[in-house]
């Protein structure tokens, strides 16, 4: 018999007899060199280096058994809408890695692909003829990583994203729906209904609406792109058009989406000598923060009482949450000459807020409680040295 297949043929059958052997008497086994040489074997090494493993703590370089071959980078082809303006479809050319979230510095919707680049050819999407969608827009911000930020249309809100193939994103948005429980709306032409307030003979009141922001500034941002022009703008015509039925006269400080600066609007309200100021504006925190909600009011020294009128008017008609009347030294509240309030309507970063808001329906019900708010002050303090 060879030497070499003599050699292992006996140490198979010592290493059989150790394993049938009480551990307690196993005995190290001594191979000659000449038999360890022939196998091109070290008998100076320890017996370890001929050992198979599979548990990666006896494995001085690990490394391998957690890196597996790099998958192959995506190609985004194109980003399209649907015809029906509701679903934005991102397209590749290989499965696409993707996490998404809000974005605090844009308030957009912002999906992060990662292992992607845009195609030389990449098709941008086109969002005119989208009522859903006010503005998407693409960046590689760097070699592998593409990022999609879509921003909602006021009154619309992200839905879920999908992946019905492994290429393919599909990402829906949803109108607002207002949910919880509102109070029952006074709607109509005029606040009959709303107590014997009577009317205010021959327009002796002024009152100045200041619709908060415009152009340029569309103030504060929240959740579903809902803006602060987009409630304000909407309900100081109305609460004008409420006032003006019970024969006080309105003057607004800006009538359109402009661009107005504060020393404007307090130069306007005391050039007319109006006897009360109402500033109309929408509170935002924090997009991480959809718990906080609530109404809030403002005023500086002489406004507290019409705060208060106003305040308790807005949490009777909608039932909150309360957040209170604060002092301020806001701008306008501190350089106008007549009794000014200023009024936050609510959180359009918070969760309840942001659906009210978006609600037509419950602007009604703030628009007519800030009027009746409003008349109530005039028939309890006008004239008089608070009006």
């Amino acid at each position: 018999m060879p030497r070499v297949h003599w050699w292992l043929s006996s140490l198979t059958s010592i290493l059989m007899v150790a394993q049938m052997a009480p551990i307690a008497e196993a005995k190290s086994i001594d191979v000659p060199s000449p038999e360890a040489k022939a196998l091109e074997v070290d008998p100076t090494d320890s017996w370890k280096s001929l050992k198979v493993t599979v548990d990666s703590s006896e494995v001085e370089d690990e490394s391998y058994l957690s890196q597996s071959p790099r998958s192959e980078v995506a190609t985004i082809e194109a980003i399209d809408i649907t015809v029906e303006g509701n679903r934005v479809l991102i397209r590749a050319d290989r499965p696409l890695d993707q996490r998404s979230y809000w974005d605090r510095s844009t308030l957009a919707y912002q999906i992060e692909i990662r292992n992607a680049r845009l195609s030389g050819n990449f098709q941008r999407p086109d969002t005119n003829d989208s009522d859903a969608i006010a503005w998407i827009r693409t960046e590689q911000t760097d070699a592998n990583t593409v990022m999609v930020r879509v921003m909602p249309a006021p009154q619309v809100s992200i839905g879920e994203i999908n992946q019905p193939s492994p290429s393919l994103l599909s990402l829906e948005l949803n109108g607002y729906q207002a949910q919880g429980n509102l109070p029952t709306p006074h709607l109509g032409s005029n606040l009959s209904g709303q107590g014997n307030l009577g009317n205010i003979p021959n327009s002796q009141i002024v009152i100045v609406l200041d619709p908060g922001h415009g152009g340029s500034d569309p103030g504060a941002v929240g959740i579903g792109g809902l803006s602060e022009i987009d409630i304000v703008n909407p309900m100081s015509h109305r609460i004008r058009d409420l006032l003006e039925e019970q024969g006080v006269r309105v003057i607004m400080t800006r009538e359109d989406n402009r661009t107005l600066s504060l020393e404007a609007r307090v130069e306007l309200a005391n050039r007319v000598n109006g006897n009360l100021f109402v500033s109309l504006h929408a509170n935002a925190i924090s997009m991480s923060r959809p718990d906080v909600n609530g109404i809030e009011t403002y005023y500086f020294q002489t406004g507290e009482q019409l705060a208060r009128t106003l305040h308790r008017s807005l949490i009777e008609a909608t039932g909150g949450p309360d957040r209170g009347v604060r002092t301020a030294r806001f701008y306008v509240l501190r350089h106008t000459r007549m009794p000014a309030v200023l009024l936050e309507l609510g959180f359009v970063t918070g969760a309840q807020d942001a659906r009210r808001l978006a609600d037509p329906q419950y602007r009604e019900v703030l628009s007519q409680a800030i009027a009746r708010g409003i008349l109530q002050y005039v028939r309890q303090y006008c004239p008089g040295p608070q009006c």
